[in-house]
């Protein structure tokens, strides 16, 4: 079968009579010209040809690549939020078809959830395949280690060897404990995520390491922190903060928490109004408000690198209760613990065992918190009821003098020792709970329990 090629030369033939020609040179000469034109005509036709069908060869595989990689990070997160009670939203926009970003979130182990997310340097095929190469070590290794600085440490090795195009890749991962709440994190030369703890937002505080892929000697070290159900983490690149605008500006990363802090504003106004519990925004609302705030702030301007989020927020139904500081409270605070120490594993002992460990603690707040002088300012209660663990996450916030009862190993104490300070409530605490944990933090005593029922 003819191609369109050879169509378009046959096409272009031309018949002259060159009998007529000879003695007129003129005519003979724009007859060679002519004849030229067309010879190079059908050449340029079919050089066109082939670079526009090369073209459409490489845009073809350009774009089953990108298929590929959004196919190689997670959009469905169902099985975590029904699993662990996480609300999780990504988000991932190349500037190119292709891209160096990425982020990932799986299981490890029986209650834990990992959360990576990377930005390899460089643009187009050569970022994208060391991309792949990147978030599986890091997958491989964090399933296979148990301290997240070693899991990033043996990466890096991995990453450096044969590495002649000398890319490197930034990086945070983090591991979140669904039963305690503890969070376990690593950063290799990564943004710090956007932290949200106790209803306040601030950038997560964390040594930032050095990139994964520059030196092979590198070791990296594990942080923790604790969060209560309602707190979370977003991680994001640089793609986000540093999106610029017409006038070449910067987006920014004091822009960045403010958009959080308005949303999640309005989201507390919202359920106030609707007589639910104020607890901010979801995290996809939190990922589509700052993906729209950077597309309104660049404007026009073209996108300059990949932009790519990650949210998790820790979403158990919250109980919360807000008491003065007076001993009168304690049958406020006990009718709000009866209904929630009810239900499916929880026995009238659970129930007796919560009582007299939240009596100790609201009473010690009330007595020695607040010395002459002091206000005696409100004390705040949360419970979350983890139905899927089975167990109870209790917070006890309270804005009195700086007092870690957990810094203390008291001795046996006799309940009827008038004069005990703290003591008896400390061993009741280690002896019922499951998991303490404290913090002060913007001013506040936080003590973080859970209490296993199953």
């Amino acid at each position: 079968m003819e191609t369109d090629v050879e169509q378009g030369r046959r096409d272009t033939l031309i018949a002259v009579d060159e009998r007529g020609t000879m003695p007129r040179y003129e005519i003979a000469d724009l007859f060679e010209s002519t004849n030229k034109m067309r010879r190079d005509m059908v050449g340029f036709i079919e050089r066109l040809y082939n670079v526009t069908a090369e073209r459409q060869r490489a845009a073809t595989e350009l774009d089953v690549a990108k298929q590929i990689q959004m196919s190689a990070v997670p959009h469905d997160f169902d099985s975590f939020t029904e699993r662990f009670a996480l609300d999780i939203a990504g988000f991932m926009r190349p500037a190119r078809e292709v891209g160096g970003d990425f982020y990932d979130v799986f299981e490890v182990g029986e209650h834990g959830v990992a959360f990576v997310i990377g930005d390899v340097s460089g643009k187009g095929v050569p970022a994208a395949l060391f991309m792949m190469r990147a978030q599986s070590l890091l997958r491989q290794y964090l399933l296979e280690t148990e301290d997240l600085g070693t899991a990033f440490t043996l990466a890096n090795r991995q990453l450096c060897e044969r590495n002649d195009a000398m890319l490197f890749v930034t990086a945070f991962a983090c591991v979140v404990d669904t039963t305690t709440g503890e969070v376990r994190y690593a950063n290799a030369g990564h943004n710090p995520p956007v932290l949200k703890q106790n209803g306040r937002l601030s950038y997560l505080t964390c040594r930032p390491g050095l990139v994964l892929g520059a030196m092979d000697v590198v070791k990296y070290s594990e942080g923790s922190f604790t969060c209560s159900p309602g707190d979370g983490l977003l991680l994001y690149t640089d793609g986000v903060s540093e999106a610029a605008d017409e006038r070449e500006q910067l987006y920014g990363e004091e822009r960045l928490l403010q958009t959080l802090a308005a949303l999640d504003a309005a989201a507390q106004t919202g359920a106030a109004a609707a007589g639910g519990a104020p607890r901010g925004s979801s995290a996809q609302a939190a990922v589509d408000a700052l993906a729209a705030s950077v597309d309104a702030f660049a404007g026009n301007a073209p996108q300059a690198d990949d932009i790519t989020m990650l949210a998790f927020r820790w979403s158990l139904p919250i109980a919360s209760l807000t008491l003065p500081a007076q001993d009168e409270q304690l049958d406020n605070l006990f009718a709000f613990l009866e209904p929630l120490c009810e239900g499916e594993g929880r026995t009238p002992k659970l129930l007796a065992q919560m009582m007299l460990v939240c009596e100790e603690i609201f009473v010690n707040i009330c007595h020695y918190g607040f010395p002459d002088g002091q206000p005696r300012l409100p004390v705040d209660i949360e419970v979350a009821v983890d139905e899927r663990a089975g167990c109870l996450h209790l917070v006890f916030s309270d804005q009195g003098i700086a007092y870690d009862p957990l810094s203390h190993d008291p001795k046996k104490v006799d309940p009827t020792d008038e004069q005990r300070k703290g003591g008896l409530g400390i061993l009741l605490m280690r002896k019922y709970m499951d998991d303490l944990r404290y913090t002060r933090a913007d001013g506040r005593n936080i003590l973080r329990m859970t209490k296993r029922f199953v």
